[in-house]
Parts: C-alpha cells; structure tokens; sequence
C-alpha cells in the first residue's frame, strides 16, 4: 500500500522547493462526454527536486480583498488555488513514504477528485500549485520566500500549527484568502477576514454541548467538572448559559493530582427524578475520565446520569464500554462519516480507482474542502469569505456553518470587519451498540 501511495505522490505533485506543479482545471464543453476515470496501470511521470532561488517577493498594499459583487460572479472566471501540505518529500527514500506524511497524500488525493467534480460542475477554472510545506518552521519559510506564492489568491492549508501562525502573518497584508483545515485553534488570527479556519475550536465545542444540554435540563441539574489546570475552559460553557437565562451551572474542580474519586461526594449532584448532567473539558487523562465513569456508574443506583466529554474520548482504548453506556456518555465532534451514505460509497470507490488505497478521514477532509472552495469560488468569486455566515454545507466529512469571529471587542453589526471566520458547526454523538452516532 505504501508503494501504491509513493507512486501517487510522486506522479501528481511538485514541491515548493522547485517550482510547484501547476494544474489548470476546465470546464469541459457540455456537448463531449465525461472524461473517463484514470487507469492505475498507465505509466507515470517522473520528478526531479531541485531548490529554489527565487527572493522574497515585495508585499502588496491593494486595498481590501478582491470582490466580485452579485450572484454567480465566479462563472467563467480562473482562480488561482495553492495547496500546502506536509508531504515530507526529504525524509522519503527508496519506497518508503514516511507515515507522518499520510495526512497529506491522503488530503491530495480527496482534493483531486473534488477538482474533478468541479471542472464538470462549475463554469470556473482552476489553477492550482502543490506546496510541500515540510516540518521545520525554516523550511516553511523559505516557501514563504518563494515569489511564486504570491500568484495564488486562495490558499488551502497548511495543518501545523506554527505553519498556520507563520502563514497567517504572511497572508495578512497580502490580503490573500486562506482555508486552514486543520489547526482548531480560536484567537490565531486578528484582523484578517480571508482566514476561514475549517475545525472548530474548543470554544465551539464547549458551547455546542451547553446549547444541546440546555434544550433538555434546567442549568442546576449540570454540573461542570475539570482539573484545576482545566478551569479556564469553563467560561466557555458559562458565556452560553448565562445568555440562554435560567441560572448557573455547577462547578466541581478538583486538584490537578486527583487519580480517584472515592473520596469525591457526587452524589450529592443527584436529585431523584431528575437528570444529573456531568460536564468534562477534559481530554489529556484517560485514567481521570475512567475513574470518573467507574465511580458514578457504582454511586448512581437508579438516578439517571448523562456525562458529556471531549472528541479525544472516542481514541479511549482503556475505559470499558459499560462505563460509557450505563452513564449515557456523549462526545462532540468535528466530523463524522456515514459510511452508510451513497455519496460517501461512490467517493470510496472513485479514491480507490485514482489511488489503490481506502480513504481515511483526511482523504474525506480534502475533498469537501476543496469541493467548498470551488462552489464559493463559483457563486460569489473571491467575496465569498464575505458570505460565509449565511453559507451551510452539508459534506461527507463534516458539516460547514460558519461564524463571524471577533477577538478584539467588537460584535458583527454589519459594519464591522471579522478578525476571521470559523466553521462552527459540533457534532454531538452518544454512545451505543455501534459505538457513537450522532443523536437523534
């Protein structure tokens, strides 16, 4: 499977060392008939990696972002997308494609096929550069350094996290528009309305579990409880709250060495007849959410619980399901496949023809990001950052309702500008037979 997805690798992308491989995609005329699928056993090119020598280019001072105003201001129009992904060409050798880089081949792979669709879909062209943004931070700045950078509009990643802070400084000033599909970070960029950050924040999360909670139990019947370390994060749960109405929550903190709740009193957050609703922003201890679970499925008797935690407990390997089902246990999430769905065959099968592999989350990722971008592109040109907040999309890897943010004490009256704009939208999934699902 390796070599299946080296050959991949090597026969589609260039790097940002040299320059980046340029692709055009076309509309193709309505009359000819679809292009058939590739064929895995066609030759394949080859790559030659050399380095750059092109200088820091001078930053561009143009007034505010490109727009394109009215509907449909996209058709017929060629944008220009980079790409920049870890593929961690240096640290190949042989056959051996490093396992650290199946984030990105996988990204790539779902992005070329959401290409596809949408040079038969949308009455766009798109060219578009593949950047290897490696892992050092000095080698992601000499992509920064490449002059060629400046001829894309849009950008789509890159996914670490000291790369997405670099590339935002970078495409600030530029006014570029940049599509960051990984990093859930909240506060990474000011004063920049092109950076769309695609995973929801922990703030995000926190709220979405308030707002859920809310719609069924009365604010005394939660109880929040964390680590001493993790009492920052509360707020983020009583901000919801106190704007729904109704009362507080309750806190419980504990010392950060607490390893056992056998001298922890939970039952007194049980009230017969009632719900007790437990709330943990925790996620770095699997033995701290296991002795939880254990402890209130042995005091419980017949109160009934719900525990809601962190998308980190779905990659538990130590907690025993039983804890999970008796205490009705709910997570949230970034995203969730159905792999029930049609759609979601069909995309199997086309990455499977153009790649020999299954794709896994990330291969999902790519193709909803980039089949996003270019639809956006395709109905209100490069304004649509500008439109996100009434935009919804539904995807195969997640679903997309974005939020205006403002980091710096303004609120979204409609003359402000956003410091950015972030995908919002939290699964909350519940524990069942079939491990957990979103609810109903």
């Amino acid at each position: 499977m390796k070599k299946l997805i080296l050959c991949l690798f090597l026969a589609t992308l260039w790097i940002a060392c040299s320059p980046p491989k340029r692709t055009t995609t076309t509309r193709p005329n309505p009359t000819k008939p679809t292009p058939t699928r590739p064929n895995p056993n066609a030759p394949m090119d080859t790559v030659r990696w050399t380095n750059p020598s092109n200088p820091k280019p001078p930053i561009k001072n143009e007034p505010g972002y490109p727009t394109q105003p009215g509907p449909n201001t996209g058709a017929g129009s060629t944008y220009h997308i980079a790409y920049l992904l870890p593929f961690l060409t240096t640290q190949s050798s042989g056959s051996t494609v490093p396992e650290k880089s199946r984030l990105a081949t996988q990204f790539y792979a779902g992005a070329k096929i959401a290409l596809d669709q949408i040079s038969r879909e949308e009455r766009i062209n798109l060219v578009t550069d593949i950047y290897d943004t490696q892992a050092n931070d000095s080698d992601f700045q000499k992509i920064l350094n490449n002059s060629r950078l400046e001829k894309a509009a849009v950008f789509i990643g890159p996914v670490r996290g000291s790369h997405v802070q670099m590339f935002a400084d970078w495409s600030k000033p530029r006014r570029k528009i940049v599509l960051s599909p990984e990093t859930p970070t909240a506060d990474l960029a000011r004063q920049h309305p092109g950076f769309i950050q695609i995973n929801p924040s922990l703030k995000a999360h926190c709220e979405a579990i308030t707002r859920y909670v809310r719609r069924f139990h009365r604010p005394d019947a939660v109880t929040l409880l964390c680590k001493q370390k993790e009492a920052d994060r509360l707020p983020y749960f009583h901000n919801v709250n106190i704007a729904l109405g109704g009362g507080a929550f309750n806190e419980l903190i504990v010392p950060d060495e607490t390893s056992t709740f056998a001298k922890i009193d939970l039952k007194r957050y049980l009230k017969p007849g009632r719900t007790a609703v437990f709330i943990l922003p925790t996620w770095a201890s699997q033995d701290f959410v296991n002795a939880f679970l254990r402890n209130l499925k042995s005091i419980k008797g017949n109160n009934r619980v719900e525990v809601y935690g962190m998308p980190q407990w779905n990659s538990f390997e130590t907690i025993d399901p039983e804890f999970f089902t008796d205490n009705n246990v709910h997570i949230t999430a970034a995203s969730y496949i159905d792999y029930s769905q049609q759609e979601v065959k069909d995309f199997q099968q086309k990455f499977f023809d153009a790649t020999g592999t299954i794709p896994d989350s990330d291969g999902f990722n790519g193709y909803d990001v980039t089949l996003f971008t270019g639809r956006m592109l395709a109905r209100y040109g490069l304004s649509f950052p500008e439109r996100l907040s009434t935009e919804a999309y539904r995807g195969l890897h997640g679903n997309f309702q974005f939020s205006k943010i403002f980091t710096t004490g303004f609120t979204d009256d409609r003359n402000n500008q956003p410091d950015y704009v972030e995908n919002t939208f939290v699964h909350i999934l519940k524990f069942g037979k079939l491990g957990f699902s979103p609810v109903e």
